[in-house]
């Protein structure tokens, strides 16, 4: 977790270290992986989960799909999340919701959605909850970790070995970012001063 905030902060102070991969630098992960994250992050393509934590290259997995859904049926979701957890044996899985999350914005009126849509956005029963959307947006930022928790094999995990399952909520309009803090039921920004280990 602290390389994901240690990334967070590289890139909100404009001093990102991601060096992106091309064929000179191939052969230092052409053999292995050994990524220390999975992110779960929505389908909108202002949101770059490997710009915003600044990663390089093999660090983090990265799944994506519209409201950020964890799905049991969703069986491409399951074998990642399997694969994740149990081969690669990442130490956090983290839910990214944004700001303007037009999929949450949705939910208020799936009946005037195309069928496509309509299904994808209904399969886990996920409803608008808040008086506004950034309030729905981390509700179901909420829901999804509640899912997460419910796979047996992640809740495994979680007792074995310690991996952590996090919120965080991406403001698009200005780059800062909010983390869920459980042990106090909150939303807290997370710092951006470059010294902060936290």
């Amino acid at each position: 977790m602290r390389q994901l905030l240690t990334g967070y902060r590289n890139f909100f102070n404009g001093n990102p270290v991601r060096k992106g991969f091309c064929a000179l630098h191939a052969e230092q992960i052409a053999d292995t992986q050994n990524p220390h994250s999975m992110v779960v992050s929505c389908f909108d393509s202002r949101v770059c989960p490997e710009a915003i934590f600044d990663t390089n290259d093999g660090h983090i997995c990265v799944h994506r799909n519209m409201l950020n859904q964890i799905d049991k049926d969703d069986f491409s979701m399951v074998a990642s999340l399997r694969f994740a957890v149990k081969n690669l044996q990442v130490e956090n899985i983290v839910i990214l919701g944004h700001s303007d999350c037009n999929a949450v914005a949705k939910l208020k009126h799936l009946e005037e959605l195309p069928p496509e849509l309509r299904a994808w956005l209904d399969r886990t029963h996920t409803c608008y909850r808040g008086n506004t959307l950034e309030e729905a947006v981390k509700n179901n930022v909420l829901d999804q970790l509640a899912h997460l928790q419910s796979i047996d094999f992640v809740a495994q995990d979680v007792a074995s070995r310690g991996l952590k399952l996090e919120g965080f909520y991406f403001h698009i309009d200005d780059g800062r970012m909010e983390r869920y803090n459980a042990d106090r039921g909150e939303w807290e920004f997370v710092s951006t001063e470059a010294s902060d280990a936290r």
